[in-house]
């Protein structure tokens, strides 16, 4: 298992090296695994072909319909109405935690590069308004973007991985939701102390009507409803509750599908959409499909990395008994975050970590469908650390807030090391007092 672990690395390392696309990587690192596992080249072609489209049939009207989502809540101004929203009601003094906040929210159907180039407008158009510190504004923003980005469905890297490790997908959004957020404050706290005095805020020159006037709770709706449609199916569905047997509760069931949740958040998008712009709308879908494809062929491409390790009978091979419990969920972090810092990609190392670990479950244990959530929990939170130069976000956080990199070094990749620190022992705890 070590050999394939450093034969995983030394293949990202050189895919980032040489500019590879990490869907071709993952492809290439799923046909040498069977080439050096002495599987046929053409059993090997069929379990790259079954294992991605296992994942991607199951996974893709999820990462389609949220890619959607997010499109729309952009493009109607949804997303601006909610950052004026919190700060009208939480007050201007409390911006940077606003901005955390509502990037935490935005990143759950949206891609944190994308997400974040979205809202770097605001960023600056705040940062100007206030005379506050871009950095400061742009980090936590960032921090709040990132924690969602590896911990919620449906942002690609959690999705796959549900998928991968056959977890319950409501399970992982409930608990997801509870850790990305606590992840969040804690890179907050950590800017708060890297900035010490830089929060107080002069409001004498600020004219907050401009963040009241263009409020609405109702912004809020796309994204809210489809978290409540989701976590309450998840509850009803808990064997211990025992009130599946109700048969009204059952449609609560249905539409608190990811894939059909998401789908009703969409609709409710449509509620702030202005009649000049209904002729573009068809673009915008046209947009977030293409936006899509892309996330698709990285999770795919992972799934038939698992797929191959998973038939080649090699685990059965491993002596692997004693790495249970707590060592497990520290073994993966470790993985995640060698291979996240090697590579730069958060979503190609939850992919493949879970890829490596899925066909490990029943030797170290983790079986429940809890269990199995928090082995991700613990994946995402290496696939946090660390956020550096060869990681597509670290440059969009750099580029589009126009910091220098070493500032970006200084309090990005230093807060991205806090959280994912801070998501391992938060797993751990999960683990102590939940199992």
């Amino acid at each position: 298992m070590i050999i394939s672990i450093i034969t995983f690395i030394g293949l990202f390392y050189f895919s980032y090296r040489f500019r590879i696309k990490p869907f071709l990587t993952l492809l290439f690192a799923s046909f040498l695994s069977g080439f050096f596992l002495n599987i046929s080249i053409p059993e090997t072609l069929y379990l790259i072909y079954k294992g991605f489209y296992s994942i991607v049939i199951v996974i893709g009207p999820i990462i389609i319909i949220g890619t959607l989502l997010g499109k729309f809540l952009n493009e109607t101004g949804t997303s601006r109405k909610m950052v004026n929203t919190f700060i009208s009601y939480l007050g201007i003094n409390n911006i940077p935690i606003s901005l955390n906040v509502i990037g935490f929210i935005i990143s759950i159907p949206v891609f944190c590069d994308a997400a974040f180039i979205l809202m770097s407008s605001i960023v600056k158009d705040l940062s100007k308004t206030t005379k506050k510190n871009i950095i400061l504004l742009s980090i936590c923003l960032a921090a709040g973007l990132y924690s969602a980005h590896v911990f919620v469905p449906p942002t690609p890297g959690p999705i796959a991985a549900s998928a991968i490790m056959d977890a319950d997908i409501g399970l992982l959004f409930f608990i997801g939701i509870i850790v990305g957020a606590i992840v969040s404050i804690a890179g907050y706290v950590w800017i708060r102390f890297l900035f010490k005095k830089e929060f107080e805020i002069n409001t004498e020159e600020i004219k907050s009507y401009e963040f009241i006037s263009n409020r609405s709770i109702i912004s809020f709706l796309p994204i809210a409803l489809p978290i409540l449609l989701i976590s309450s199916s998840t509850i009803i569905k808990f064997p211990d509750l025992e009130i599946t047997q109700f048969q009204f509760l059952k449609i609560f069931v249905f539409i608190g599908k990811p894939e059909i949740a998401l789908l009703i958040g969409f609709i409710t998008t449509l509620i702030f959409l202005r009649k000049d712009k209904i002729k573009d709308t068809p673009l915008w879908a046209i947009k977030s499909l293409m936006d899509s494809f892309g996330i698709l062929l990285i999770t795919g491409s992972g799934g038939a990395l698992g797929y191959i390790i998973r038939e080649s009978g090699i685990i059965n091979s491993l002596s692997i008994n004693d790495v249970t419990g707590l060592s497990s969920i520290l073994s993966v972090f470790i993985i995640a975050a060698i291979i996240k810092t090697i590579q730069g990609s958060s979503t190609v190392a939850i992919v493949t970590t879970c890829a490596i670990t899925a066909p490990l479950i029943q030797s170290i244990g983790m079986t429940s469908e809890l269990e199995k959530v928090i082995l991700i929990i613990s994946i995402g939170s290496g696939a946090m650390t660390i956020s550096h130069i060869n990681d597509s976000y670290f440059w969009v956080v750099s580029k589009y807030s126009n910091i220098e990199m070493n500032d970006v070094l200084k309090f990005f990749s230093t807060t991205t090391l806090i959280q994912g620190l801070f998501g391992l022992l938060t797993s751990i705890t999960l683990y102590i007092f939940l199992t």
